[in-house]
Parts: C-alpha cells; structure tokens; sequence
C-alpha cells in the first residue's frame, strides 16, 4: 500500500495566486467593485476549490462569498449564507438549477468556433461540480457545528 504524496507547498501556493488573481479579474469584469479588493479565504480543497468572502480594500461592504476553482467561479450578496458551509450549499443549489435550465436546451445557442454549443454537456458539468460541492458540504465529518470548516485546507477532500 502506498502513502499519499506528500503535499507540495509551492505548486498550492502558486495554484491559490492563479485563483485569487481569476476572482479579482471576474468580479472587475463584472464591475461589482470599483475599487482594489481584500477578502479571506474560508476553505480551501486543494488544486479543486476555494471559498471565502471578499469585500472594498477600503471598507467592509458590501461582502460577497465568492468560490472559484474546477467549479465555476461566482459570487453571491453575503447575506445568501450564514456560514461557509451555507454557502456551499448556496452555491451547489445555485449550479444545479443553472444546470436544469441549460438540460432543457437552446436551439438558439450562439455559434462558437463554427459550431453549436453542447448545452447537455455545459450542463452535466455544471451540475457534477455542484454535486460534488454539495457532497462535502453535507458531510458532517467536516464542519463545525457553526458552520465553519474542520480544516480551512482540506487535503482529504483534495485527495477523493
């Protein structure tokens, strides 16, 4: 039986910048904030996800929790969760109605690269993120009982 590899500090460390750096260049995108950005990130699975909140380097609103990762990346109004475990579910629920939306197709999907997109395929993915997401969030075995996570770096889930 082999042990598991051992954790590589600067391939996390330089994963976490390439995801900080995705979250402040999708929230300026969508011009939620017009201003430089700060935040803390509340849980993190290793080269899969992160999630914390974020909120004006020169203020305290409005706060946002914020996910990004192999999962889409997103934002949602603070008050859509109590806790980093509510927000996980929050944003599971989020992904599988966008999921069921786009299963129920779009035959006037835009022309990408001379072709259709795949709305079955977009759909499916979004929906096995979600559920994966969910899948953790509902696993008792992680998460205090406020809602916060055992471990703000959760190399188990990392690994399954």
């Amino acid at each position: 039986m082999s042990s598991p590899m051992p954790f590589d500090e600067a391939a996390f460390a330089e994963w976490h910048k390439t995801q900080q750096q995705l979250v402040a260049d999708y929230l300026r995108k969508l011009q939620i904030f017009d201003t430089d950005i700060t935040g803390e990130w509340l849980w993190m699975v290793p080269h899969r996800a992160m999630l914390g909140r974020v909120w004006p380097k020169h203020g305290v609103r409005p706060k946002l929790w914020v996910i990004t990762g192999v999962v889409p990346t997103d934002h949602a109004e603070a008050g859509a969760a109590r806790n980093c475990r509510d927000a996980a579910r929050y944003f599971a629920l989020k992904w599988q109605l966008e999921a069921a939306r786009l299963e129920k197709g779009n035959g006037s999907a835009p022309a990408v690269h001379e072709g259709q997109i795949d709305w079955q395929d977009v759909s499916g993915n979004i929906a096995g993120r979600a559920e994966w997401i969910y899948t953790l969030a509902s696993d008792n075995r992680r998460w205090n009982a406020d809602g916060t996570p055992l471990a703000r770096i959760d190399h188990e889930a990392a690994r399954a």
